[in-house]
């Protein structure tokens, strides 16, 4: 995300696909197209929740021999597939002695291959993916991913960046004001609509998250070569907006990033977005609709007290009651003052204006009298 002053070598090629090729230019234009067509569609939902509502993730494709397939072993991850509702493309091959291969969607690049057995789901499934969608289910708006170099100088520098400025976002960033009336910008079920940022870190080593790693890095398998920390941001139902290098993710690069799915969604179609999406083993509607209830039932509590009830005696009519209820409890405060004044205007400005009006009358016929003597008089 880094621009070309400043930065040392030769400058960086400028591509229209920044799913695949990020940088600043390419990323204000996008932040650019989604504030004027936000405009036109009058689409409010951030990316970050339509993305989560409305597009399901690719399908990743497995390779596998047939005779695999057809065992038991091959049943056992049918099923798992069958139960969590994931889109999996399985190409049977003839030959029971050829490799397996898992690639990513379309024209992605291989992320493993190797002799398949009983663990063939944790594929699909580490530690680090159930640990994204838990954050996602419980409302963050997107998940940033370090991936560590090794290098502890390096990646505590890295890693300082990014927490800091997620820090501070946090406490600035905003998403549009939703109209809960308006059909357009109805939200499907989820969690409850926030700014909230995650950091997970993972080791580049860990044994257990390197098939994750090669989705995460996309078709960037080039950031995994080098000795080098890289950062990757998902959101949605597990989409990588992106992938970059330590040296082009700078406090800049985190800013529009982040606002870009914080801003209002204005392409509804998913292909014409930037990034990538990852292979979890999830019941995104289910899951969904179980974050609905459980963020329902924390609102209980709150819907149990009705802030109106809490001075019966006041005669006041319903429409002001709902404009005056942080100032009740402090009548002689500066917020009931507020609160009265505007009443007391209403009530002084009819006959005012009443006694303006007569008065124009007045002038009026006076001027019309004087003009006929002068009349007269000539």
């Amino acid at each position: 995300l880094r621009g070309n002053q400043g930065r040392k070598g030769p400058p960086l090629r400028e591509e229209i696909d920044i799913g695949m090729q990020p940088n600043r230019t390419a990323i204000r234009l996008l932040v650019t197209l989604v504030l004027a067509g936000g405009a036109v569609v009058a689409c409010t939902v951030p990316v970050f929740r339509y993305a989560l509502d409305h597009w399901p993730p690719d399908p990743y494709r497995l390779e596998a021999p047939a005779g695999w397939l057809e065992g038991e072993q091959g049943a056992g991850l049918r099923k798992l597939l069958a139960e969590k509702r994931v889109k999996l493309e399985i190409n049977p091959l003839a030959q029971d002695g050829a490799p397996a291969r898992l690639l990513m969607p379309g024209d992605g690049p291989e992320v493993w291959s190797g002799v398949l057995d009983e663990s063939a789901a944790s594929l699909l499934d580490s530690p680090a993916r159930r640990d994204l969608v838990r954050r996602i289910l419980s409302g963050e708006s997107m998940v940033w991913i370090m991936v560590t170099s090794g290098d502890e100088e390096k990646d505590r520098e890295f890693e300082k960046t990014i927490t800091e400025r997620l820090d501070y976002l946090q406490t600035v960033a905003a998403i549009p004001e939703q109209d809960p009336t308006d059909p357009e910008n109805k939200l499907g079920p989820g969690p409850e609509l926030r700014v909230g940022f995650s950091f997970i870190r993972i080791a580049r080593n860990d044994p257990a998250e390197q098939v994750f790693l090669r989705m995460l890095a996309g078709q960037k398998q080039e950031l995994l070569a080098k000795q080098d920390p890289f950062g990757a941001v998902v959101f949605g139902r597990g989409r990588v907006l992106g992938a970059w290098p330590a040296e082009e993710l700078d406090e800049e690069g985190l800013d529009e990033v982040s606002l870009f799915l914080l801003g209002a969604c204005s392409c509804r179609v998913k292909f014409q977005n930037p990034g990538w999406d990852l292979a979890l083993t999830l019941d995104w509607d289910e899951s969904l609709l179980a974050s609905q209830m459980e963020a329902d039932q924390r609102e209980e509590p709150g819907k149990e007290v009705e802030i109106v009830d809490s001075e019966p005696a006041r005669e006041v009519p319903a429409a002001p009651e709902l404009i005056r209820i942080d100032g009740g409890a402090n009548p002689s405060g500066s917020d009931g003052e507020k609160d009265e004044r505007p009443a007391r205007a209403s009530r002084i400005s009819g006959p005012i204006i009443s006694a303006l009006v007569a008065l124009l009358g007045v002038m009026s016929c006076v001027c019309v009298f004087a003009s006929r003597s002068r009349a007269k008089g000539s």
